[in-house]
């Protein structure tokens, strides 16, 4: 990387250098705006998939022009010129589409990005120091104007000496033109902001109401500390036709389930507490809300990428005008029935089709079994989730070309994690596009009370049992397959026959931590009784389970094929140092424990 030569380091302040951008971070860390070494992923993931938006925005518009004006051509071209372009002869149409495709094909869209008239608009709406928003202008080719908002003032007179200390102070824009090159900062509530960047961007007749709004943005950023649901309202109808949501949610707690209750209450959808798949089913609940708030308006959301990181989701959607499309949301949205005794699931749309012409919609059924079909235990039921793909492939394996791209680009040098986020797509590439949740091995072991097969094993079961199979991003040990839970099942009983569960012995208790009075006798006796109908439930449930003869002939070989296209990555790597998670929030300072803290007090 380059070395940019800034000013002097002022009296009480530090200095971060992130990509191509510095910030001045007050020593005194208690006075200091919100700042995370975490999410430094996330900023230089950030960066990687909005330059590659810029670059499908550039050829959307590009070929959409190109392909008006073969079309005029072809139509002039006619002995007796059609009123209409879709009268035009399809060997004509053919040969137009082929033109496209070779266009689309052969032209550097990374140099035709900076061709565009006009740029890309972003609105970093909780930008806290600016430092996200420097990158952006300054790491992202097609970046018109940055708008840096945040509510704290203290936090935007911190954006602005940043601004200064990257001399950009020349690109500081004091109006609110939005046709300018540069950066603007404002402090700002960001809902109000969004809901005033609500009119479609080239209308010549202007409404009074049109005439108070600004036009709408190209990409909207949304890395709250926090829950994102206050602002997804506002940023789906704020956002372009076409245009990137890059939205960030740190609430793990709600989203997986520790709080079912505030789940419902932001997103209106219900987890699966203790869920074994938590970390997909908070990225689905999320791609729900925000589906459901743009089909309020006539708009579709597709999901680009979908990842969870250390403490947090990220997504990445696209949000188009298509009133068409919006029919077809209950078939993508459902619910998820989960088998209160053991790790068997179902995902339920909640919409069908009511026709085979497929233009009638009707409600869906029930779960294909009124009770778990493993263990006949009742289902608790999770959702609204979204069931349909978390991510554009297409776009996920173009990231990763480049990230692998040598010599690499001035984009991809920039990237402090660049290896971390090409083992993070990596392991995205090769997820099963159409499978929602997973299994995980540990949680089908521990309901069998048996030793844990090797992974690979499982897998090459589940493929030479005709099935497709895959892990999920966050979790190694995850089986994401298309096979029915049966046929999981059957393997685990197949492995359990080659390897019999060890009968358990029962605890012993070590006669100094024996109650000694009557209460904590009683209260001792309870808990075991407890346990021990708990442990005698599971029992059960793993005798019911192996009970049952398989229904097909396992076969544990691994192929020799079998993987053997995989990507070298470093997938699933370790955090870099101690207490990698959550910082307070900014203003907020952690109580200092002071020695009476340290004693217990006797009432």
């Amino acid at each position: 990387m380059e070395d940019v030569k800034r000013g002097p380091v002022p009296e009480g302040f530090k200095v971060i250098t992130e990509g191509r951008a510095s910030m001045l971070f007050p020593s005194d860390e208690d006075q200091a705006v919100f700042y995370n070494p975490v999410q430094v992923q996330n900023r230089d993931l950030s960066v990687l998939m909005i330059a590659l938006y810029a670059e499908r925005r550039a050829k959307r518009r590009f070929l959409k022009e190109k392909k008006k004006e073969l079309t005029n051509q072809a139509m002039e071209r006619c002995s007796a010129p059609p009123k209409h372009s879709n009268q035009l002869p399809a060997e004509t149409k053919a040969a137009i589409q082929t033109q496209l495709d070779a266009l689309g094909r052969d032209t550097n869209w990374t140099e035709q990005v900076t061709k565009e008239e006009h740029g890309l608009f972003v609105l970093d709406a909780l930008a806290a120091s600016g430092l996200r928003s420097i990158r952006y202008i300054e790491e992202i080719p097609g970046v018109q104007q940055v708008l840096i908002n945040d509510l704290d003032p203290t936090a935007v007179e911190q954006a602005k000496h940043n601004i200064e200390y990257n001399q950009l102070s020349d690109k500081l824009i004091t109006d609110e033109d939005s046709t300018k090159s540069g950066i603007r900062v404002q402090v700002g509530d960001a809902t109000h902001v969004m809901y005033m960047h609500r009119r479609i961007p080239g209308l010549k007749k202007l409404s009074s109401s049109q005439a108070e709004q600004k036009d709408q943005l190209d990409v909207i950023d949304l890395d709250p500390y926090g829950s994102a649901a206050p602002f997804l309202d506002g940023a789906v109808q704020a956002v372009v036709d076409g245009g990137l949501l890059c939205i960030t949610c740190t609430d793990m707690a709600a989203l997986g389930g520790s709080h079912p209750e505030t789940c419902y209450g932001r997103y209106g959808s219900m987890p699966i507490p203790r869920g074994r798949y938590l970390q997909e089913l908070a990225l689905r609940i999320l791609l729900s809300s925000i589906a459901t708030a743009a089909a309020r308006y006539g708009r579709t959301m597709k999901p680009i990428l979908s990842v969870g990181m250390n403490f947090y989701v990220r997504v990445f959607v696209e949000i188009y005008d298509d009133k068409a499309s919006v029919n077809k949301l209950s078939l993508n949205i459902g619910q998820v029935y989960q088998s209160t005794q053991c790790p068997t699931f179902f995902t339920v749309p909640h919409g069908q089709y009511g026709s085979k012409s497929r233009n009638i919609y009707q409600p869906n059924r029930s779960p294909p079994e009124p009770c778990c079909p493993d263990t006949g235990g009742p289902f608790k039921m999770a959702g609204p989730a979204w069931l349909g793909p978390l991510h554009d492939l297409e776009v996920v394996n173009e990231a990763l070309e480049r990230l692998e791209e040598t010599p690499s680009s001035r984009l991809i040098e920039a990237l402090h994690t660049k290896t971390k986020i090409h083992g993070l797509l990596t392991v995205v590439s090769e997820e099963l596009p159409d499978v929602p949740l997973y299994y995980t091995l540990p949680d089908l072991c521990h309901t069998l009370h048996c030793d844990m097969p090797p992974l690979q094993q499982v897998k090459a079961a589940l493929v030479n049992a005709g099935y497709r199979v895959s892990v999920y991003h966050k979790e190694a040990q995850a089986i994401k397959t298309d096979a029915p839970s049966r046929i999981v099942w059957d393997i685990l009983r197949a492995w359990v026959k080659l390897h019999p569960v060890k009968p358990t012995k029962p605890k012993k208790i070590n006669p100094r931590h024996a109650p000694k009075e009557s209460d904590d006798a009683t209260k001792h006796n309870e808990q075991s009784t407890n346990n021990h109908e708990e442990q005698k439930q599971r029992s059960t449930v793993a005798e019911r389970i192996l009970a049952v003869p398989p229904s097909i002939q396992v076969d544990f070989t691994i192929p020799n094929d079998f993987e053997s296209n995989r990507r070298k990555a470093t997938r699933f790597p370790q955090n870099p140092e101690a207490n990698w998670g959550p910082k307070p929030a900014a203003g907020k300072k952690r109580k200092k424990p002071t020695p009476d803290d340290c004693v217990m007090k006797k009432e």
